[in-house]
């Protein structure tokens, strides 16, 4: 699962990039409560998919470790 931008266009979502994708792959929209939209670039979504790579690879941080680091920063 990963992160793809995109828009309604005629009443359907249209990606803006639907590499990799065959014509019938599920997909799941998440829609967010805001009215404006949201826009990534490809470098945001990579960062993204970086991330969750990470994750899926165990390269977490504790939270509360994370969350002290932020407060010494102040």
């Amino acid at each position: 699962m990963e992160p793809r931008a995109g828009r309604i266009e005629n009443g359907a979502i249209v990606l803006d990039d639907d590499s990799g994708l065959v014509e019938g792959a599920p997909v799941t929209v998440l829609i967010g409560e805001s009215l404006l939209p949201v826009r990534a670039s490809r470098e945001e979504l990579e960062l993204v998919s970086r991330g969750r790579a990470a994750a899926a690879a165990g390269e977490l941080i504790d939270a509360r470790d994370f969350l002290r680091a932020l407060r010494g920063r102040g």
